[in-house]
């Protein structure tokens, strides 16, 4: 395969990746915390309304079900359940939100909303 077509397969991988997400995401960062017996403090990457990817030293297994906090710009602390799809260990996993009220949701949809208008530039 030459790099014509290498590129090629790149950008039709890249685009069937992001064809399969269901929500649209902002990359943050947003502080957050992990909720359990302590609060531990976590950053939220690549926010959707659907999950988020969480950067922790901690190393969470797959398919474990916790309480997660986040800081929403101009929305405030939503707190949601988030169920580990995977895990990338040293720099943290992806969750899935299982639980989120409604009044979460719209707050979460908010923000994603008025980020991605402001981005890549007002960040």
């Amino acid at each position: 395969m030459n790099l014509n077509e290498r590129s090629e397969a790149l950008a039709a991988l890249a685009l069937a990746l992001d064809d399969r997400r269901l929500h649209d995401r902002v990359t943050g960062p947003f502080d957050g915390r992990r909720v359990n017996a302590l609060e531990t403090p976590v950053r939220i990457f690549d926010l959707s309304e659907g999950g988020c990817f969480v950067n922790s030293l901690h190393d969470q297994q797959p398919d474990v079900h916790f309480v997660l906090q986040i800081e929403l710009p101009y929305e405030g602390r939503v707190t949601l359940t988030a169920r580990t799809l995977y895990r990338k260990p040293g720099f943290g996993f992806a969750v899935c939100f299982t639980e989120v009220t409604d009044e979460g949701l719209t707050r979460l949809r908010r923000t994603v909303e008025r980020l991605k208008r402001r981005q890549p530039y007002d960040f």
